[in-house]
């Protein structure tokens, strides 16, 4: 769907409506309820918003979901912001090539576990302090996100926040766009930079719920419907 599909009216703004994935569009076990599909499905077909996903995980897996959920999803952005992929057109854009090359020379010899995707890097985080020395020794910058039980290693200037706005931008100015991110980790702090509306479910940390203008009442997936029922299908009716 573009935005000039969407249904709009004069001085309105175009809708754009961001999800973190893990522990936000789905519940803790991965799920994503029949109850949040319904709700997004009707968010789509009416034509109130554009829908995205951002995540730490890889743009394949991102794209599995979208597939498998009917091509709900306008735009994907993979790997904490590194990776964007506009489903309606099929283009794909990648930050960090240059980085991710020296990063996984770096750590290619480290006494620990650490896994890279196409740009990012990520390890436990209980490893944090030793990529901190390793990139201090290189003079290598980056960025240390962490995210639950892990810590992932980005470019200096990517985050979920940069990812979507850049995202974004493909739509429209920002003065023609009302965004509105959910989120639930650490690492979604940066996606609420460029927000102009912050949900935060229920299940969120903290530090989340802190700066975020809605906390649901419900955790996760059922958040995310809580929220659309109430404030984009119930005021398009």
């Amino acid at each position: 769907m573009s935005r000039k599909d969407l249904k709009s009216s004069e001085g309105k703004r175009i809708a754009v409506l961001v999800f973190d994935y893990d522990g936000t569009l789905t519940l803790e076990d991965g799920e994503l309820p029949p109850v949040t599909q319904q709700v997004l499905k009707e968010v789509y077909e009416r034509k109130l918003a554009l829908l995205g996903i951002v995540s730490g995980r890889e743009m394949a897996f991102l794209k599995q979901v979208n597939n498998r959920f009917g091509q709900l999803f306008s735009f994907l952005v993979a790997e904490n912001g590194a990776v964007l992929y506009f489903s309606d057109y099929g283009e794909l854009a990648i930050m960090g090539r240059e980085w991710s090359q020296k990063a996984r020379l770096l750590f290619s010899e480290a006494d620990f576990p650490i896994q890279f995707w196409e740009i990012i890097g990520s390890s436990k985080r209980e490893n944090t302090d030793k990529i901190t020395r390793l990139l201090k020794v290189s003079g290598l910058e980056a960025k240390l996100v962490p995210n639950k039980n892990s810590i992932m290693i980005c470019p200096p200037n990517v985050d979920k926040g940069i990812g979507v706005a850049s995202a974004v931008a493909h739509y429209g100015e920002t003065s023609e766009i009302l965004l509105t991110c959910f989120g639930d980790g650490e690492n979604d702090i940066a996606l609420f930079g460029p927000a102009d509306i912050r949900v935060a479910v229920s299940n969120a940390v903290p530090q989340l719920k802190q700066i975020a203008d809605v906390v649901t009442e419900k955790e996760g997936a059922y958040g995310v419907e809580e929220y659309l029922r109430k404030n984009i299908l119930w005021t398009n009716t």
